[in-house]
Parts: structure tokens; C-alpha cells; sequence
């Protein structure tokens, strides 16, 4: 069982496990009891009906959310995906969060809590996400990624992605992807690459560009 879970079941009573589905992941479902607020924005005061699977090989697989009362419409403009699991943040932020602390509680109170709170918001308030918001689809992993990299053109992102689905001692004698003509090692971008370096492997990193170069 993920580490957090009974810390997470005892902060929200009203949510139960459900027998243990046959691919091994485990169902926590019922309702969570939301007060939250931040800055000026109005406090919230909202019960949610939820559904978290959590698949037998969490942390390496991700979580999935799903709001199951009908209270969130099942739309891309509430960053709700098309089989009505939640978009809670890129698939980067979410895979390197994940690979530093799998902590169920502390996953659901970094990605889930900042969501729902700017989604209350919007629906009740008319407030678009106090916390901002990516794009869509590849369009939204990209800009992440350029706000990551601090660059801000895709091919210079995906260069980057390159460059880490590579040994280190072979992506520093390449062309640096930010553009400036000189070797990776030789530019200060090889510093913020290093750090994304072992959070994630070089496999998941070549996934990722394949992905999102279509």
C-alpha cells in the first residue's frame, strides 16, 4: 500500500477502499470535505465525491483522479480529460513530483488540492484558475516544459528532452539546445538539465519527446 494512506484515510473519513481490483490497483472512493482558501480569492466550503485509483505500480504509474458526483462538467475548459479523469498538472510536473515523494497525502494536497480549489472557483464564483493554466494536450506539456527550461520555442524544448534521454557525457558535446552555437557542456543550460538528470530515466525522457513531436 502507498505510503500516506492512513494518514490520508484519517484526514478524510468519508473515504473508503473498495475490494482490490483484478490488476492490483487499489480504489479509494467516497467524499472529501474541502475548506480552503488563498489570498484575497474567497474561502471555500465544498464537499466532493471522489474516486482515486491508485495502480499496482504507483509511483511508476501516476494516480488517477475522478470527480464522480457530477459536480465538475466532464470538459477540456475544467481540465477534465476525454475518459473523465482530472488533469491535475503536466506529465512532467506530476512523473518528477512522483520520483522525489510517492507520499499518497502529499500528492493528493500538491496536485489534487490546487486544482479543485481553482476549479470550485471558476464554477462557483465565475474566478478563471487563480493558479493559471497550461494549454491542452502538447500545446500544454510544451509550454511547461519552456517554463522549466526557461526557453520559449519547441524545437529548443524538445532538443532539451534530447539531450536527457542521453548519456550526459554524450549530450554535453552536442550542440546546446538553447540556440547559442556552443557545445551543451559548454553553456550554462548544461546546469539546468543536470538537474532534471536520474529524476526521471533517459527512456521516460525519449518517450516523451517521440510523444510530443507528432
Amino acid at each position: 500500500m502507498s505510503v500516506g494512506f492512513d494518514i490520508f484515510i484519517n484526514e478524510n473519513p468519508m473515504m473508503r477502499q473498495l475490494p482490490v481490483k483484478a490488476d492490483g490497483s487499489v480504489i479509494l472512493e467516497g467524499k472529501v470535505y474541502l475548506h480552503l482558501s488563498y489570498g484575497s480569492h474567497p474561502t471555500v466550503n465544498q464537499t466532493v465525491k471522489l474516486r482515486i485509483s491508485i495502480p499496482q505500480l504507483y509511483p511508476r504509474v501516476p494516480l488517477v483522479f475522478e470527480e464522480i458526483g457530477g459536480f465538475i462538467p466532464k470538459d477540456e475548459d475544467h481540465h477534465v480529460n476525454p475518459d473523465g479523469t482530472l488533469c491535475l498538472a503536466s506529465p512532467f510536473k506530476v512523473m518528477s513530483a512522483l520520483s522525489l515523494n510517492s507520499n499518497l497525502n502529499y500528492f493528493y494536497k500538491q496536485f489534487f488540492i490546487p486544482y479543485i480549489y481553482a476549479v470550485i472557483l471558476k464554477i462557483n464564483h465565475g474566478i478563471n484558475f487563480v493558479f493559471g493554466e497550461l494549454g491542452h494536450g502538447n500545446i500544454g506539456e510544451i509550454e511547461d516544459l519552456a517554463t522549466v527550461f526557461n526557453l520559449d520555442d519547441t524545437h529548443q524544448v524538445l532538443a532539451c528532452l534530447d539531450a536527457l534521454s542521453l548519456k550526459k557525457r554524450i549530450s554535453n558535446k552536442k550542440i546546446c539546445p538553447c540556440g547559442c552555437g556552443v557545445r551543451l557542456g559548454r553553456c550554462k543550460m548544461h546546469l539546468i538539465l543536470n538537474k532534471h538528470r536520474g529524476v526521471l530515466s533517459k527512456k521516460w525522457y525519449r518517450s516523451l519527446k517521440n510523444k510530443l513531436s507528432v
